[in-house]
């Protein structure tokens, strides 16, 4: 009767061979995807000191605080919303999402824009610089 039932355990080895197969090549994406969201998360308090920066030069040449800086509280997805004062209705939402940060703006009291990701391949600074200026230029 054994050799009746050796297909059954052929079938297993052979479905583990390919599992570990699968798992060696899948596993460097997943510890690049791990380091890529580890350095996004040590990033994100440079990029939101940029943010912070260039939203004082903003309310400086207005001559007002005319956008508020509001920092979420999440640990998991910190982020910080940009709120126009003059503006009504106009934010800017950025969230840290893995490797990336993701971007959500409204503009008008029901439109709003398609989220998109922003990969960290800039400076802090630039990074900073793309994701306000074109909002900034809507107000």
């Amino acid at each position: 009767m054994g050799q009746v039932n050796d297909w059954a355990r052929e079938i297993g080895e052979k479905h583990q061979r390919r599992d570990r197969a699968a798992s060696r090549h899948a596993q460097p994406i997943v510890d690049d995807e791990h380091e890529r969201t580890a350095v996004c998360r040590l990033r994100w308090p440079m990029i939101l000191a940029a943010i912070r920066a260039l939203t004082e030069e903003y309310n400086r040449g207005f001559g007002s605080d005319a956008i508020v800086v509001v920092e979420g509280s999440g640990l998991e997805h910190p982020g910080v919303t940009l709120e126009s004062v003059v503006s009504k209705h106009t934010t800017l939402g950025i969230t840290v999402d893995g490797p990336e940060l993701l971007v959500r703006t409204r503009n008008g009291v029901d439109s709003s824009a398609g989220p998109r990701w922003v990969a960290l391949n800039r400076t802090d600074e630039d990074i900073a610089a793309y994701l306000l200026q074109d909002w900034m230029q809507r107000l």
